[in-house]
């Protein structure tokens, strides 16, 4: 029978991503058997191949906008930043970023192993045979747990608001560093919108008093001696308080 395997998203890998689900699976039905006590993972090294094979292709196509020298030095000078932070941050505060720090890693984990764990169920099913049935039911409740522990961790985040739009992005399949871009980008071409507007006013505003100077002078003489009064009015009021003082 020809073996199945889902591809790997650079062709150049695909070959090194076959011959490591090959050796996982088969690793994998000798560590649930009941007759191996323990059994060490032969697969460590042909994963790092891969994985290199991976960020190699991710930096020279980057296909997903993704710089992964950028994102290394990002999560360098975050951890640098953090430490020398530390001392200058109250203990309450720091404690409560903890907490906060504490729950995200838990989750990213969580998710981290459900994804690895369907990957793995999705590894035995290709290339399904008799002795597949028991892994593969391990690989399902494993998944349900997962699931139940998913769960758990929702009450945790009651206080996070996501955007809808940040989650047609992901359905699509882009960056969602993509979607803070587009909300600035929004952001500014409102505000030039909205500066070019005060500026039409202000011009509006300029020409009417031009051309009502010239057709009622007397009258926008009233007009700005009774302005002139009512801007030099608050300051009038403040130096009487403080000469009663």
């Amino acid at each position: 029978m020809t073996e199945r395997y889902m591809p790997s998203i650079f062709p150049e890998c695909d070959k090194l991503k076959q011959i490591y689900d090959k050796c996982f699976s088969d690793f994998f039905e000798k560590f649930i058997s009941t007759e191996t006590l323990a059994v060490s993972n032969p697969c460590g090294r042909l994963h790092e191949t891969y994985r290199n094979c991976i960020e190699k292709n991710l930096e020279a196509n980057k296909i997903y906008d993704i710089d992964l020298n950028e994102l290394r030095k990002d999560v360098i000078v975050r951890k640098s930043m953090d430490q020398s932070l530390m001392g200058s941050i109250p203990h309450s505060s720091v404690l409560q970023e903890t907490a906060t720090d504490t729950r995200y890693n838990q989750l990213e984990q969580t998710l981290e192993n459900f994804q690895e764990n369907a990957r793995q169920m999705g590894v035995i099913a290709s290339d399904f045979t008799t002795r597949s049935q028991e892994p593969l039911n391990q690989k399902i409740h494993t998944l349900i747990s997962g699931l139940h522990e998913l769960d758990h961790l929702k009450n945790q985040f009651m206080d996070v608001k996501i955007p809808l739009e940040l989650l047609e992005y992901l359905d699509q399949g882009k960056n969602p560093q993509l979607y803070t871009k587009e909300c600035l980008e929004r952001t500014v071409n409102k505000n030039k919108e909205m500066n070019g507007k005060i500026e039409m006013y202000k011009k509006f505003r300029a020409m009417l008093l031009k051309e009502l100077g010239e057709e009622m002078p007397n009258d926008m003489v009233l007009y700005r001696n009774l302005r002139d009064r009512k801007d030099a009015s608050p300051q009038h009021e403040n130096c009487n308080e403080d000469a009663s003082d």
